[in-house]
């Protein structure tokens, strides 16, 4: 019995170390600039409702939203479904509200993101890049606005670019 104790205490902390979240690290200035440029580029592309310039930022593979992979081209139909979860949660607060305002916290209603970055006030962006792989970041864009939730985009580089791979509305009313 003792042995066993012994034993889980000893094994306790390289489990832990195990299922430990994943630590970031600062980016290269390269990877900053190139990460900020891109989410500047989504947002330009999201408040002018370009669908084919967000298109240009998505991962090739499609999206993740929780455990879900949408690949590309249901995103890309999506985008173009004016009836779809990611075209309201992008461009249309009203419509997005109506089917999927009961899953958000009344702090935090159901606005598109075409509103967020329309009226957002000191915007600022926090880059992140994973510790485990770095060629992974995280961009967090925040508003002092009250009731803006703030907006996480996760990239990764593919073939040299970054590219949205999670981060938006697909398939469902939350992502979570």
């Amino acid at each position: 019995m003792i042995a066993s104790v012994l034993i889980l205490l000893w094994l306790g902390p390289a489990s832990a170390e195990l299922n430990a979240p994943e630590k970031n690290v600062p980016p290269s200035q390269l990877d900053q600039q190139d990460l900020r440029r891109v989410a500047e580029k989504l947002k330009t592309a999201i408040l002018k409702e370009d669908i084919d310039g967000i298109l240009r930022h998505i991962d090739p593979d499609g999206l993740r939203c929780t455990d879900t992979k949408v690949p590309y081209q249901q995103v890309r139909r999506d985008l173009h479904n004016k009836n779809s979860d990611l075209y309201l949660s992008l461009f249309d607060t009203a419509r997005f509200f109506k089917r999927c305002g009961r899953g958000y916290p009344s702090d935090y209603p159901a606005i598109s993101d075409r509103e967020f970055f329309s009226r957002a006030e000191n915007e600022t962006i926090e880059i992140e890049i994973s510790e485990r792989n770095k060629d992974r970041a995280k961009v967090t864009i925040r508003s002092s606005v009250k009731g803006h939730y703030p907006r996480e985009l996760y990239f990764h580089k593919v073939a040299g670019k970054w590219k949205v791979s999670q981060g938006f509305i697909v398939g469902s009313c939350t992502c979570g």
